[in-house]
């Protein structure tokens, strides 16, 4: 078999699987009928072209929504089986998948479903919010910090120490109450009612598994500021502003106690944070 002969046969080989591919991906397969690529499939009174062909249109489908309900198993059990298909089998449409890993063909279910699903403001949320624990799950590892790696650390050090969270770790401000329906759903129990609450919530991985907590406002600031590069020193400082924001209307409290309570503040949530493995070494 010459070069020539073998160009020609990978060419072919190639614009078939294109074609079967475009098919496979095409909203409307009806519209691809009586095309070079369709006189290419065995056509016989036993199964015809186009339903040898609708097999794998539709197995294709299935894969993918199955793929997709794994990935989001709360959000199909809040939309219920019909209108979580009707999503999946649109957002097949819209983002035909460009990845060769199942793991990832949910990407852009979040964008999806604000713009389909937007009188269930909740459901963008809880996608966001699974995305998110599937996210901590494969991201990578790094060295966690230890209590004794802190205890090597002298005193007058401290104020300069700055800290780094794990890659896992994704803060992701809720404007309903996502972690209460997540959580009956996930334990087969009848959701409360969505409610809008504005909970922040933190999302990490600790021995091989995804973690969450919601976090109240001091916390929430306080990570922000650790992400944002601010040392234990400014950390304390950041505590403190916050404390005097919140006691502002409030002339009986004494800023000397605040600043004591603020370094306190601020030494409780590092011990948190060791105690949950999101710190690592810088």
């Amino acid at each position: 078999m010459n070069n020539q002969v073998k160009n020609h046969i990978r060419l072919t080989l190639s614009k078939l699987q294109n074609d079967f591919q475009a098919y496979l991906l095409n909203s409307n397969p009806n519209s691809i009928t009586n095309t070079a690529f369709t006189k290419q499939i065995i056509n016989d009174k036993k199964v015809g072209v186009n339903t040898r062909l609708g097999i794998y249109y539709k197995a294709y489908r299935l894969r993918m929504i199955e793929a997709l309900a794994n990935t989001y198993p709360i959000l199909k059990a809040l939309l219920g089986d019909d209108l979580f298909d009707k999503t999946a089998r649109s957002y097949i449409d819209f983002y035909p998948s460009t990845h060769r890993n199942m793991r990832w063909v949910g990407d852009q279910m979040c964008t999806h479903i604000t713009k389909t699903l937007a009188l269930y403001p909740i459901a963008n949320e809880m996608a966001t919010f699974e995305w998110a624990l599937s996210l901590a799950f494969d991201v990578r590892d790094a060295p966690i910090l230890s209590m004794q790696d802190l205890a090597s650390i002298a005193p007058e050090n401290w104020p300069q120490l700055q800290f780094k969270f794990h890659p896992s770790v994704q803060v992701i401000e809720f404007k309903y109450n996502v972690l209460q329906v997540w959580q009956a759903l996930n334990n087969e129990e009848t959701p409360p009612k969505i409610t809008q609450i504005n909970e922040p919530c933190l999302v990490w991985r600790k021995d091989l598994n995804s973690h969450f907590r919601s976090l109240d406002l001091a916390e929430f600031l306080a990570i922000k500021t650790v992400i944002a590069g601010a040392s234990f020193g400014e950390l304390c400082e950041k505590c403190q502003e916050n404390a005097v924001k919140k006691h502002a209307t409030d002339n009986a409290v004494n800023k000397d106690s605040l600043e004591n309570q603020a370094a306190e503040q601020a030494a409780q949530f590092i011990l948190a944070w060791l105690e949950n493995g999101v710190l690592i070494h810088p």
